[in-house]
């Protein structure tokens, strides 16, 4: 049986550059990354078989690469300079030959990126464990699925429904739900996760959101905050994420202060009970700090 192991032999054979970082950030949280990647390499082993991990040591060294590029000219820049949104959706969220290694590379930072290994702990122990039981959640912008798929396998009580813009994202969720086993209680739909909350019309809502890494691919935020507010059950909990100063080829919102996005939180009527933020490697003369900001909030 698969388990973590797989994804580290394949980036030391098809990511060398980046194998010291992931093992070294692999064995300090071992517990917590496993936690991660264990499930994950089953998934992906019934879904795509053996040749999955070498795609997903590929995808995971181009990723880097190119977060390491976007930075380099976010620095001579002084801002982001993303593509435009029309091609922003053509070129990435619709290619599949694209998006299926950035998914399975955006799986991987989690567990091998130290900026990120504090977000899993949030969303395991702070958000997962505090859902009420037999809760109902929504993961706006679900991507892969594997944090819904990973609050499923958390939580055998909760039911999940993940929406995304991007189909071949959404056919990687589906097929790494149909090795999951959790079929029944989790779905996901190609959809505008905005959308799902429309003003003046009844408003269905959630004890739990999941909004990971979505924020800084919007225009503005705000809409993605009022619809938080909205969507969420009295009580409810969200877990919220984005990137500060990081720039990608997709990232156009440009956050500089931790203290942006969880204001905006707080004027969408959500209270921030746990803030986390890493920071990753930065030179230092560089004028920009990459860091991987997250939250859980509770609705007032």
């Amino acid at each position: 049986m698969k388990t973590a192991e797989a994804f580290l032999s394949a980036i030391e054979r098809r990511a060398k550059l980046f194998a010291p970082t992931a093992n070294a950030t692999f064995r300090a949280h071992r517990e917590l990354c496993s936690w991660v990647l264990d499930p994950l390499a089953r998934w992906a082993d019934a879904a795509y078989g053996e040749q999955a991990f070498d795609d997903a040591a590929l995808g995971y060294a181009k990723y880097c690469l190119g977060v390491a590029q976007a930075q380099q000219s976010y620095e001579r820049a002084g801002k982001y300079t993303p593509e435009a949104m029309p091609e922003i959706v053509s070129g990435v969220y619709e290619d599949e030959g694209y998006m299926v290694p950035y998914m399975l590379a955006a799986i991987l930072i989690y567990a091998f990126w130290p900026s990120m290994i504090a977000h899993i702990a949030l969303f395991r122990d702070e958000f997962l464990r505090r859902l009420p039981r037999n809760a109902t959640v929504l993961e706006l912008a679900s991507g892969h699925g594997v944090l819904s798929l990973l609050a499923a396998q958390e939580r055998p009580d909760i039911r999940v429904v993940g929406l995304d813009i991007s189909p071949p994202a959404v056919a990687v969720a589906k097929r790494l739900l149909a090795a999951s086993g959790h079929g029944e209680r989790v779905s996901f739909a190609v959809a505008d996760a905005l959308r799902s909350a429309n003003p003046g019309e009844t408003t269905t809502t959630y004890q739990g959101i999941i909004s990971a890494m979505l924020a800084e691919h919007l225009p503005t935020p705000k809409p993605l905050f009022d619809s938080l507010g909205a969507q969420t059950a009295p009580q409810g909990l969200v877990f919220f994420s984005t990137a500060l100063e990081s720039a990608q080829r997709d990232h156009v919102f440009e956050f500089h202060r931790e203290s942006e996005p969880l204001r905006m939180a707080e004027d969408a009527g959500l209270r921030v009970l746990r803030l986390v933020s890493d920071s990753s490697a930065t030179p230092p003369q560089a004028r920009f700090v990459p860091r991987a900001t997250a939250m859980l909030l509770q609705a007032r």
